[in-house]
């Protein structure tokens, strides 16, 4: 039996998934991994975290075989190399390595596959109405309409969905996958949010 426990999200793109493993967070005292995975991967593999940052969750066929980036070594400008494949492995390491070593929560990163062998997760898929993503894109980001918005939405998912089936050989967002899928629209972010860690202390023994 694993040592520590990790709450895995999956979710639509501006569904507030954030939010709600914020208040978990704040609640069960454990960590949020999202951008911050991309930090870790990055400092054991020694490429910059842009390089990561960039090649997230990229969909395209001639993305998810190679990418490229040009960065500073020691010797001055260089060409690094490294598959997609490869930086996914780094990514699947840094997320075994962090359950390993303490309670948290994942969003995305397809971590609800990567930690399938662990007995002590709890795997769930936010969704939201396309009214209300489309709300929360307008609040955050100044000058976005809801045609703008909505292309946003459409192309987040899009990616979201060829990265998580490109990797996983399931379907993104099919509740076959999850434990519990949750809408953000019918039961509100805050309830959203003690549901999942009602059902975490029970499944998890927390």
């Amino acid at each position: 039996m694993d040592t520590h426990y990790a709450i895995n999200i999956g979710r639509q793109i501006c569904s507030g998934a954030r939010d709600v493993a914020a208040i978990i967070s704040s609640e069960l005292g454990i960590s949020v991994y999202d951008k911050k995975l991309l930090k870790s991967a990055s400092d054991e593999s020694g490429f910059s975290e842009e390089f990561f940052v960039k090649a997230d969750e990229e969909t395209s066929r001639r993305r998810l075989r190679s990418l490229f980036l040009t960065h500073l070594t020691d010797g001055g400008m260089s060409r690094n190399y490294m598959s997609n494949e490869s930086m996914f492995k780094l990514q699947s390491d840094a997320i075994h390595r962090i359950h390993s070593q303490e309670d948290c929560i994942f969003i995305g990163r397809c971590a609800n596959y990567i930690l399938r062998d662990s007995d002590r997760t709890l795997n769930l898929f936010l969704t939201a109405t396309t009214e209300d993503r489309i709300r929360r894109i307008c609040e955050n980001n100044s000058g976005f309409n809801e045609r703008k918005a909505l292309r946003m939405l459409e192309d987040g998912d899009r990616k979201r969905a060829a990265y998580y089936n490109y990797y996983t050989g399931s379907r993104w967002g099919d509740s076959s996958s999850y434990d519990l899928c949750l809408s953000t629209s019918v039961f509100g972010v805050e309830r959203c949010a003690e549901i999942i860690i009602d059902i975490a202390r029970r499944k998890l023994g927390i």
